[in-house]
C-alpha cells in the first residue's frame, strides 16, 4: 500500500506535508508510513478516501482496478488551479474548455432546463472553493 500511496500523491503533485495536513493527521505518521517503518491504519484508510472520494478504495487497500473511480477523473488535488479565489479548469478531457461547455456561470443563456437535463445528462458534478465537491445523477 506504501507504493500506490507514494504513486498517489506523485499523481496528484502533492507533497507528504501537504497531504498530511488535507487528511487530518499528523505529518509524522505519514512520514512513517511513506518510510515503510508503520502500516496505514485503518482509520488512516479512511481519512484518505473521505477526502479524495474519487479515489479507488480497492486500488488503494488492494491493489486491483483502477486509481481512481472514474476513467474521466483528472487530478483531484492542484493548488496551481487556483487563481484569485477562484478554480481553473484542468487541462484533461473534464476540462469545460474542451468539451465546449460554458465557462461563464453567470451567463443565464447557459442554463439548461430540468427536462433537457434529465434527457442528456449522465452526472452533474458542484465543485466547491473548499476542494469539496457533490455529485448529482438525473433520475431517468
Amino acid at each position: 500500500m506504501r507504493d500506490r500511496i507514494l504513486h498517489f500523491l506523485t499523481r496528484e503533485n502533492i507533497s507528504s506535508a501537504k497531504f498530511a495536513d488535507e487528511i487530518g493527521v499528523q505529518r509524522s505518521s505519514v512520514s512513517h508510513i511513506l518510510s515503510g517503518r508503520n502500516n496505514p491504519s485503518f482509520d488512516f484508510i479512511q481519512k484518505i478516501l473521505r477526502r479524495f472520494e474519487l479515489l479507488n478504495a480497492e486500488w488503494l487497500i488492494l491493489g486491483r482496478g483502477e486509481m481512481y473511480k472514474s476513467r474521466q477523473q483528472g487530478i483531484m488535488f492542484d493548488p496551481e488551479r487556483r487563481i484569485e479565489g477562484k478554480e481553473k479548469p484542468v487541462n484533461d478531457m473534464t476540462s469545460t474548455a474542451k468539451i465546449g461547455i460554458p465557462v461563464d456561470f453567470n451567463d443565464k443563456s447557459a442554463l439548461v432546463s430540468e427536462e433537457k437535463l434529465k434527457e442528456t445528462a449522465e452526472k452533474v458534478v458542484i465543485f466547491y472553493t473548499d476542494k469539496t465537491f457533490k455529485e448529482y445523477y438525473p433520475q431517468k
